[in-house]
């Protein structure tokens, strides 16, 4: 891994990690200075991230973290829409015992019991991007790997987690099982309608959170 790849993995990072938000200005100077690095490598990776529509020219000239608008977050989850339903579909039909066994873990870690201390919103959130990512794995696909990777890394762009929406846990639990089953059934076309139909009420959350 190149200095400027490690300077882009550690942006990155830190947009999940919600210590850069969007707006937040990006620059070099500074990063380079907390990342002990020299000024070119890190150039190079706000160059990625411009390329990759994650960084923008700002107000003033200075090169921040994207704003998303609200056009631009509902286009973001139409195409969510599209590749998780694909890869749903193809975890159906390709998935192994073992994913499958790997996917039933991951969501009973995050079953609702009743009288227990409920996971923090962030935690479910990480769990969550487990569940999907396991399941993009089981589509032996590196295509749609590839796409969906690079969605994933505009999705951290998001303020805040629909996680942290009443009830959501509980809802996102049901909506989870149901993908599940229909992939371990081997159920392609019902996999892949009830993973767009989980995406569109992610939105629906999103958008009453106001973006």
């Amino acid at each position: 891994m190149t200095y400027a790849d490690q300077a882009y993995e550690q942006i990155l990072k830190r947009i999940r990690n919600a210590e850069l938000r969007q707006g937040d200005p990006l620059t070099e100077d500074r990063i380079a200075a907390e990342l002990g690095m020299s000024r070119t490598p890190v150039r190079e990776a706000l160059g990625r991230l411009v390329s990759r529509g994650l960084a923008e020219i700002s107000f003033g000239r200075t090169l921040a973290v994207r704003r998303l608008e609200r056009t631009q977050v509902i286009e973001l989850y139409e195409m969510r829409q599209i590749l998780e339903g694909a890869a749903a579909r193809l975890a159906a039909k390709h998935a192994s015992k073992a994913e499958i066994f790997s996917l039933e873990q991951i969501l009973e870690k995050t079953k609702p019991v009743k009288g227990s201390v409920k996971h923090k919103p962030n935690d479910m959130a990480k769990l969550n991007t487990d569940f999907h990512e396991a399941i993009v794995q089981a589509t032996h696909n590196r295509y749609l790997q590839q796409q969906a990777s690079q969605l994933n890394e505009s999705l951290w762009l998001l303020n805040g987690t629909t996680f942290s929406f009443k009830g959501r846990s509980e809802t996102a639990y049901n909506e989870h099982k149901s993908v599940f089953e229909a992939i371990a059934a081997g159920q392609e076309e019902q996999a892949e309608a009830l993973a767009r139909l989980h995406i569109e009420k992610s939105l629906q959350i999103r958008l009453m959170m106001g973006i």
